[in-house]
């Protein structure tokens, strides 16, 4: 073997020996970083299960305090259905109105000489409300009265006459038409005389003044407005599907926005016989005496009875739905423990007025006195609920 080749086999094996060193080494080291790994995954484990351990007796407090646990019944409100006596009201738009409500105009040409009477004033039938100069009329009755004088001595002139047999016929007719023509005149002067007072026509309230002392007044002219509202008139119309529902006798609420809803229970006084073409309409109206509150034109609400039934089924409005098919129904309720079972009963439903609902079940006995029926939450459950009443 020749001294190089000798050197380097002897290198290699110091190479070799190093490496097994280096190896041994790094075998020790792994063997410690390992043990430190395993230390730190009990530690964890540790406390993975002591947090287990708090979070259980945190839900368990939880549950301890939940009041509501194992309890998901539907909460519902109800009512008892109850027998009573239903009325159903319809309400219309009427009107305040009087028989003795006029305007007054002058009849007479005339300077108005005197007004007796001011705004607000109580006045009886016949008093005198306004005068108008009548110098003129006096004086146009002085003329023809002194014309009539010499008229009745020509006729009796012609009649003398005639009796004699010396008159003439056509002159006799001639006195007696003028005479007559000025006793006409006269009669009308005098009616026009009697017009230049303005009298009540009835007993009322003077409502309105609308002349002055001193102005001139003419045929035609307004003067003054006098109202009698003690006894006044309420009048309606009436759709005509409720001709064979009202009739005289039927109770009406009167109801009167303007005196804070004031209401007033009366009946129907005078019912129509024509039926308006234009909107198929009747009028009603009824009467009210000893009135001290309404006035002319004022409006009311009149609500009418067209619907009563002494021993009604009665429910709440708002119980009532309806399915996909349109069929009413009410959602019965019966106890069973601490909570309810749910039954649908079919009804026909008659009327509706005021939140209240009168109704007829489709089965006789579905519905009796004292049934408790859902009244709020309904839209929620079904049949296959049990629900608690709230």
């Amino acid at each position: 073997m020749s001294p190089r080749k000798s050197k380097i086999m002897s290198k290699n094996k110091q190479l070799l020996f190093a490496a097994i060193i280096g190896l041994a080494l790094v075998s020790c080291g792994g063997e410690e970083s390992t043990s430190a790994l395993d230390d730190s995954l009990i530690a964890l484990n540790a406390e993975r299960d002591s947090l287990k351990n708090l979070l259980s007796e945190v839900n368990a407090k939880i549950a301890e305090l939940d009041t509501t646990k194992g309890d998901n019944s539907p909460i519902v409100s109800a009512q008892d259905v109850v027998i009573d006596k239903f009325v159903h009201k319809i309400e219309v738009q009427g009107a305040v109105d009087t028989d003795e409500n006029a305007m007054l105009n002058a009849e007479a040409s005339g300077v108005i000489r005197k007004v007796h009477v001011e705004e607000g004033q109580k006045v009886s039938q016949g008093q005198a409300l306004i005068t108008i100069d009548a110098a003129i009329l006096s004086n146009q009755i002085q003329e023809i009265e002194a014309q009539l004088e010499l008229a009745n001595f020509m006729f009796e002139k012609q009649k003398k006459l005639m009796e004699q047999g010396v008159g003439t016929e056509i002159e006799f007719e001639q006195a007696k038409a003028q005479k007559n023509s000025l006793e006409k005149s006269i009669q009308t002067l005098r009616s026009q005389q009697g017009k230049t007072v303005v009298r009540a026509p009835f007993s009322g309230v003077v409502n309105e003044v609308m002349v002055s002392l001193g102005e001139m007044a003419a045929p035609g002219v307004p003067l003054l407005r006098i109202v009698n509202a003690r006894d006044v008139k309420i009048t309606a119309s009436l759709s005509e599907n409720l001709l064979g529902k009202v009739n005289v006798g039927t109770q009406v609420d009167l109801i009167f926005p303007s005196l804070n809803d004031t209401i007033i229970r009366s009946k129907i006084t005078s019912k129509g016989n024509f039926i308006d073409p234009v909107n198929r309409t009747f009028r009603i109206r009824i009467d009210v005496k000893n009135n001290k509150v309404l006035l002319p034109n004022q409006l009311a609400k009149v609500n009418v009875t067209d619907f009563v039934k002494d021993s009604a089924i009665v429910v709440n409005t708002i119980s009532i739905l309806q399915d996909t098919k349109n069929n009413t129904f009410v959602y019965k309720l019966k106890k069973d423990g601490d909570v309810y079972n749910v039954k649908k009963v079919y009804v026909k439903v008659e009327k509706n007025y005021l939140g209240r609902s009168s109704v007829v079940p489709l089965k006789d006995g579905a519905l009796k006195p004292g049934d408790k029926i859902v009244v709020e939450g309904a839209k929620g459950i079904t049949e296959a609920d049990q629900v608690k009443v709230q």
